[in-house]
Order: structure tokens, then C-alpha cells, then sequence
């Protein structure tokens, strides 16, 4: 099976446009290519949950006006997006329907609105993608490869801990000027203007795995379980935050 990882959110941090509109505040402008030059860690992420016999491909578009078509051709997509950009996710997602191409999409917008996304898709991953990703895979491996149309992962337990090592080894290297790795998730604080709480997380995951899973990369081969003898997660801190409005 040939399966194609798409980030598309790039638009999200870095927008020509509205730059030149005079968002030129210090340290704005190269903080938002920085941030735009980052690879999808999610999808890379997702990469590191997948077997091995799976042949996978990461792919970026941040801008749908520059490809002719579709990308490259697989038997599978995974579409990732941001709100910012899923109008262009949705017509990708779209192109490939028409060729024949099963269409899995996930994401902070699809997850909000997941009725508005399966219009779009063959399936729809609701909430954080590790729970429900083998499952997924699992399917697509059966015979005749049907789809769930959501796999819904809030309210399903899961520890940051059990979050593999990205596939970085996926990626063009020299393309980036940096990489990440997760070294915690969520927030503990019921904010009601944050995005992310619709997403069920009630509070904050940290893991020392994730702050040293490039040490450990040789020792766990990716697509296969934690390690007993790896450190597990550090208990979040409930220290309030300063609150920085009353700063200003």
C-alpha cells in the first residue's frame, strides 16, 4: 500500500500578505518563517505508528495555486490542515476522490467539524491521531480496505509516553532549518477562547520520552511499542500562570 502524508498549514504562521499589510512587528516576521519552515510533526508522528510494510511519502503543499493536479499519486492520502488552510485541504482532498484515492482527513479544524469534513473524505480522524492511527492502518491492511467514516479518538486514554519517534528520517533535511520534538501536550486551564480545549484534553501530558526520544531512536525501531525499561510521563505541574495581560 502506497501512503501519502500531506501537510498543509504553512499559511498559518507565515502569509506574505498580510506582512506587507504591516504585520512587521520585532522579531514578528522571522518568527513566522520560522515557524512555517517546521514539518507537520503530527503527521510524522503518525509516520513513526506505521508499519514498516507501508510505503510512505510526506509531502507539503502550502500553497494549492502551485500543484498541477495532485502532488504524487498514492492509493491513500492522510491530509492534515489548519482552519487557515482547509478550503485548500478540502479541494486536494477533493482531486484525489476523483482519481480513486481514499482520502483520510484529521486535524484541529476537521476535528471541530467532522460532519462538515467527511463531504471531503473517505474517513475522518477526530481528536489526537495515535489512538485511532493503527486502527486505521489495520483497516486499510484488510482485505478490500474499508474505511470507518470517523474513528473518534476524546475520551480514549492516552500517555504522551506511547507517542513514537517522528519519522524524521522522511524528511529532506536540508530543507529545514530546524526540528522539534514534544516534550508536552494540552493545558490544564478550561480557557474558553483556546481552540485546542474542544479536543477533550482535560490536562497537560508531559513526557521525558519525548524530551529524549532522539537518544533513544536506535534502541526502538519505528512502528514498535514503547520500551518497559523507558521512562514514563512526569506528573504535570498545577503552578498557576502569571497572568500576562495584567503585564501590559
Amino acid at each position: 500500500m502506497n501512503l501519502g502524508l500531506i501537510a498543509m498549514s504553512g499559511v498559518r504562521a507565515h502569509n506574505p500578505e498580510l506582512t506587507a499589510l504591516g504585520l512587521t512587528l520585532p522579531g514578528f516576521v522571522e518568527r513566522n518563517k520560522v515557524i512555517a519552515s517546521l514539518p507537520s510533526l503530527g503527521l510524522l508522528t503518525l509516520a513513526g505508528l506505521t508499519p514498516r510494510e507501508v510505503d510512505l511519502k510526506y509531502i507539503e503543499v502550502p500553497d494549492i495555486n502551485d500543484v498541477d493536479g495532485v502532488p504524487d499519486e498514492f492509493d491513500v492520502v492522510a491530509i492534515s490542515s489548519f482552519s487557515a488552510q482547509i478550503r485548500e485541504a478540502y479541494e486536494l482532498a477533493d482531486r484525489y476522490r476523483l482519481l480513486g484515492t481514499r482520502v483520510i482527513l484529521g486535524g484541529l479544524h476537521v476535528s471541530a467539524l467532522p460532519e462538515e469534513a467527511r463531504s471531503h473524505a473517505d474517513a475522518v480522524v477526530i481528536g489526537e491521531g495515535e489512538t485511532v492511527w493503527p486502527e486505521i492502518i489495520a483497516d486499510l491492511l484488510k482485505p478490500g480496505g474499508e474505511l470507518k467514516v470517523f474513528y473518534d479518538a476524546r475520551g480514549r486514554d492516552f500517555s504522551l509516553a506511547d507517542s513514537p519517534v517522528p519519522r524524521f528520517d522522511l524528511l529532506d533535511i536540508d530543507h529545514y532549518n530546524r526540528l522539534t520534538v514534544q516534550t508536552q501536550r494540552g493545558c490544564p486551564f478550561a480557557v474558553s477562547f483556546v481552540q485546542l480545549q474542544f479536543a477533550s484534553l482535560p490536562h497537560t501530558r508531559s513526557s521525558l520520552l519525548s524530551a529524549f526520544s532522539l537518544k533513544f531512536t536506535q534502541s526502538r525501531p519505528y512502528g514498535s511499542a514503547p520500551s518497559s525499561n523507558l521512562p514514563t510521563t512526569i506528573p504535570s505541574s498545577t503552578k498557576p500562570i502569571p497572568n500576562s495581560f495584567s503585564m501590559l
